[in-house]
């Protein structure tokens, strides 16, 4: 192999590859085994959140990626020439490793803030399907980035490493994954104001401004408080072969007979 080539192992494959420079970054060259050279530009954030909105979908629990889908559309879009599917198929896991940050160390992103409650009821009614209710991972997620770091992160400026930190300290901040599932934001900002401004006297004004998190961890505290208690199980009855006081089990019971 000529210098300059390293060798990357993903799931059980090896890939030759270097980093070259290239207009908008880093851009990744692959030998491949028939000696044929493949150049994959780079990928950014932005083009990240956009393909999760195809490749990706929210099960009612957490966020699924559908690793395949991401695999051809990342070759499809930084491949600098088509690529026959036998190709394809055998870049597919270095595609996903060149996406998602090439196993490079990211720097620190910028100072974030928690997005408040209406940030996220906006981004909701903006990126649930009206009818159904399924719930654009990638335009949710581009929402959240832009609300938490007042513009600081731009999602066509951030590439490999960087971009996947940023995310993930975005996500972090703000609510895990399984959060992903709530509805439609309207209706859910309506009934968490009024009853949180019922249960706390806090206005309008201060329900919105909240963080998320914190509003979450509220409703979820009023939930436990305000559960009916649990039935206290009734008393068993007394056995049918006595009555009275012979029913009780401490009972001493002594019989008086002919005998």
């Amino acid at each position: 192999m000529d210098q300059g080539w390293q060798t990357v192992e993903i799931d059980g494959r090896r890939f030759a590859v270097r980093q070259i420079p290239g207009p908008h970054g880093p851009e990744l060259a692959v030998l491949r085994p028939d000696a044929d050279v493949v150049h994959l530009r780079p990928w950014s954030l932005a083009d990240h959140l956009a393909a999760l909105d195809r490749h990706a979908y929210h099960d009612g629990r957490a966020p699924r990626l559908v690793p395949d889908g991401l695999a051809r559309e990342v070759l499809a879009r930084t491949c600098a020439r088509p690529l026959a599917p036998d190709a394809a198929a055998e870049l597919a896991p270095l595609a996903l490793w060149w996406a998602t940050g090439a196993g490079e160390d990211a720097p620190p992103p910028p100072a974030l803030r928690p997005w408040s409650s209406r940030a996220r009821a906006r981004a909701l009614d903006t990126c649930c399907d009206p009818d159904t209710g399924a719930l654009q991972v990638g335009r949710y997620l581009h929402a959240m980035v832009t609300a938490t770091s007042d513009g600081a992160l731009d999602p066509d400026a951030l590439h490999g490493a960087a971009a996947m930190a940023a995310l993930d300290a975005v996500v972090r901040l703000n609510a895990p994954p399984e959060h992903l599932s709530e509805g439609p934001g309207s209706d859910e900002l309506a009934r968490a104001t009024l009853r949180l401004g019922r249960a706390l006297g806090w206005t309008p004004a201060q329900v919105w401004a909240a963080p998320a998190r914190e509003v979450d961890a509220l409703l979820a505290l009023l939930e436990r408080i305000e559960a009916p208690p649990r039935p206290t199980p009734p008393r068993p009855a007394p056995p049918p072969a006595h009555r009275g006081l012979a029913a009780y089990p401490d009972a001493v019971v002594i019989e008086v007979g002919d005998g």
